[in-house]
This record gives C-alpha cells, sequence and structure tokens, in this order.
C-alpha cells in the first residue's frame, strides 16, 4: 500500500475516534458464506452438476474438479467456498480487514456437450456478539447476492482483455458490499472487502461479453488455472459531524483497493 492510502486509513481512524467512545470497540464474529441456487445453460439443473451450500461443479460426471490437464470430454469445473463457518474477534475502526471466506473458480477446459454454469445466488450472514464492553448479541445481518457466470468459449479469440485463451467471466450483478446496522443508539458499517485484488471493476468490453452494462464489478479466471477470491470485512463507527462525511467516505474508498495494494507489493 503506497503513503497515500496509508496515511488516508489512518487519516480516517482518528478523525472517527473521538466520537466513538460510547461504541463498542470488539465485537466476536461468525461469517458464513453459502451457494442457495444455481442455473446451468439448459435453462434448470444440469443432470451432470453438483450443488450443494459449498460447491457447484459441472462438467463430466466422472471428472474431478481439483485435477489439472485432463482431457475436454472427461474434465469439470467448479465454484468452491472453503473456510465456511470462519470465526474470530474483530475491532470498531481498526481499518486492517479481518479474513473470512474463500470462493475458488476452478477452471477446466470442458468439452462443448456438457451444460455450464450461467447463474448462481449466494448468502452471506453474519453474526455479531459485543465482547467489549459485554452486550447481547444482534440479529444475524445476511446479505444476498447474484452472480452471472460466462463460461467462454475456448476455440476461438477472446473480444475481451485476456490473460488465457481465454478467461471465464464472474460477474457480481446484486448484493451490497456495504451493509449498516444501530446497536445502543450507534451505527456501525459493515464493509465487505475483497483482499486478493481479483474482483474488481471490469472493462468495458469484458462487460459487453457477458452481457451487462458497462462498470461491471467482478473477476475473470485463467483457463486450465485455479483462482481464488479471498474475503474479508471491516466495521467502522459512523461520524456525526457532517464536516467529516466526506474524508470518512475516502477512507471506504481506501479499502476498496486495499486487495490491489497488497497484490502490487508482493
Amino acid at each position: 500500500m503506497n503513503k497515500f492510502c496509508k496515511g488516508m486509513l489512518a487519516g480516517t481512524a482518528l478523525l472517527i475516534a473521538p466520537f466513538t467512545q460510547a461504541a463498542v470497540i470488539e465485537w466476536a464474529y461468525t461469517v458464513t458464506t453459502e451457494w442457495t441456487s444455481a442455473t446451468f445453460t439448459n435453462g434448470g439443473a444440469s443432470a451432470n452438476a453438483t450443488e450443494n451450500n459449498t460447491l457447484i461443479s459441472w462438467g463430466s460426471a466422472s471428472g474431478d474438479h481439483t485435477m489439472l490437464g485432463q482431457r475436454a470430454a472427461d474434465s469439470r469445473s467448479a465454484l468452491e467456498i472453503t473456510n465456511s463457518t470462519a470465526t474470530g474477534n474483530v475491532f470498531t475502526n481498526d481499518l486492517t480487514p479481518e479474513a473470512t471466506n474463500t470462493i475458488t473458480h476452478f477452471n477446466n477446459t470442458l468439452a462443448s456437450s456438457f451444460d455450464t454454469l450461467t447463474d448462481a445466488n449466494l448468502r452471506t450472514t453474519l453474526n455479531l456478539t459485543p465482547v467489549n464492553p459485554v452486550g447481547p448479541a444482534l440479529p444475524a445481518l445476511m446479505t444476498d447476492f447474484t452472480i452471472d457466470f460466462i463460461e467462454t468459449n475456448n476455440f476461438l479469440a477472446c473480444t475481451f482483455p485476456s490473460s488465457s485463451f481465454c478467461d471465464d467471466i464472474f460477474i457480481l450483478q446484486v448484493g451490497a458490499l456495504t451493509s449498516s446496522f444501530n446497536y445502543e443508539g450507534v451505527n456501525y458499517f459493515v464493509n465487505i472487502v475483497e483482499l486478493t485484488g481479483n474482483l474488481r471493476l471490469l472493462p468495458d468490453r469484458t462487460c459487453a461479453t457477458a452481457g451487462v452494462a458497462n462498470g461491471c464489478f467482478g473477476f475473470t479466471t485463467r483457463e486450465n488455472a485455479f483462482t481464488p477470491a479471498n474475503f474479508g470485512f471491516v466495521i467502522t463507527a459512523a461520524i456525526p459531524e457532517p464536516a467529516t462525511l466526506g474524508v470518512f467516505g475516502l477512507g471506504l474508498l481506501g479499502l476498496s483497493i486495499f486487495g490491489r495494494r497488497r497484490q502490487i507489493k508482493k
């Protein structure tokens, strides 16, 4: 992360602190991420699909999505959630994201005869309990996401920027990465962050290939590779002073580039 981002995040934390003396300082949490449904190219469920809370897989019935280099006729791809449920403690206004669940795309080359994933629904449930000061648990905070998935043709040249021949496309269509709640008169924000920098605004040509409007949000995945998206979150307390809201917004903007900066630093 460059000096500007460090200063922006640190400055935001300092501005928040004086106004949140009555806020909860530390929370115990559990985060569960699960698939709730999936649709395939035949308009429904695929005969060779596996669909449960943590895994959506498609392709050859005898294939193994965790094995690279299989023949296209014997191969299988998947989207798999790991580290769910995640548990731990998180501090209010600590702008270092707390790592939680991972979604990995196992992108194997498939024969054109197989049904492939077109869209899926994802649900994230966050449970919070104040531990400093101690207090009753909050009702579960639940967020639903709709995902468009594009299994590209691997025998034609890509019409969008691609690192392989040809990347698959994962679009986050519906779902808020920021939510809020009120606890004992204090407003809090929960911001979901993707830590590897894979989840980002995509080029216009990529959005067009996926059949969605410019400015779409998601990631692309190399053919014959496994691509993880590691998620985390932060909790911040609201600033009641209107004059400082703009600075607070800059702090949250810094979170959106946190993963990319970490990736570049490596």
